[in-house]
């Protein structure tokens, strides 16, 4: 996924602190290699107010651990684990008996495309099974989608039985199947793309709608490099990176120590202003 990075001008400016808002030039721009990678960048989106440059990955509560916890355990590990099925399927995977190796295949990483600056708007809905934190990793959204990832697909079940109709197919597709391996030798072309189709697969009734959320899912683990993170989102900006020095190693901590950690009640313009300060002080250093 990783892809080729811009060169950049040698320590030609530094970004004043928050406060000023400024920036002080020194010598040289950037190169311009920086300006062409930018524009690549945001090309598709820059006439589109309505969509979001990038994914967000959310963290929560899990298991015991905090959802700092389990942030500062991600960016450790440079992996965001596939955990669970998010899909319509998801109940069915332990009543059809599958194998453990197969019901992996269906777990997913879970994203959304909500613009950063309504991030705390997923945050704040109440009576849901999966509460989300203000802790949290954005990425570039073309990135995502060159690594696999696609949005979850949501069909309008309401009035409908759809959702039977699916449900049934499946059933009729694994009949007899419960190990990943007896489904390739029976599915010798397809037996990815069935899974990651179902893996995708949810619908909308009267009691089930989270079309909202904008969500994209990423098939398996999500593994990434430092260099792949556009922000992080952490409820006390300051306070997280401090316990990334106390806590990561050496070399971890001086790859995140230069990028912008963000907070969801930020508003545009401080959100902007970090994002600036943190680019341009990683760009000539």
């Amino acid at each position: 996924m990783s892809k080729s990075k811009p060169k950049m001008a040698n320590k030609s400016m530094q970004a004043t602190g928050r406060g000023s808002g400024a920036l002080t030039r020194q010598t040289n721009w950037p190169a311009p290699d920086f300006w062409r990678y930018l524009i690549k960048k945001m090309k598709n989106f820059k006439d589109r107010d309505d969509l979001s440059r990038f994914l967000v990955h959310l963290t929560r509560d899990y298991e015991g651990d905090s959802a700092y916890r389990n942030l500062l355990n991600i960016l450790s590990e440079k992996t965001i684990e596939a955990r669970n099925a998010h899909c319509l399927v998801m109940h069915n995977l332990k009543s059809m008996r599958f194998s453990q190796v197969l019901k992996r295949r269906f777990n997913t990483v879970c994203f959304t495309e909500t613009p950063l600056t309504q991030i705390k708007k997923l945050i704040s809905v109440g009576d849901r099974k999966i509460e989300l934190q203000p802790w949290g990793i954005i990425f570039w959204k073309d990135d995502l989608f060159e690594s696999g990832a696609s949005p979850a697909i949501y069909i309008n079940a309401k009035g409908t039985s759809v959702d039977k109709f699916l449900l049934d197919e499946f059933a009729a597709i694994f009949e007899n199947i419960t190990t990943l391996s007896k489904l390739k030798e029976t599915e010798v072309q397809h037996y990815h793309n069935i899974v990651h189709y179902y893996s995708l697969i949810n619908v909308v009734k009267e009691s089930h709608d989270f079309m909202w959320e904008r969500e994209w899912r990423h098939h398996g683990d999500f593994k990434f490099k430092y260099e792949d993170i556009v922000a992080i989102i952490a409820k006390n900006p300051d306070r997280f990176e401090n316990l990334c020095e106390k806590k990561l190693p050496q070399k971890a901590f001086e790859k995140i120590n230069k990028l912008p950690i963000i907070s969801t009640d930020w508003g545009y313009e401080e959100l902007v202003e970090k994002l600036t300060i943190k680019i341009w002080n990683k760009l000539t250093k």
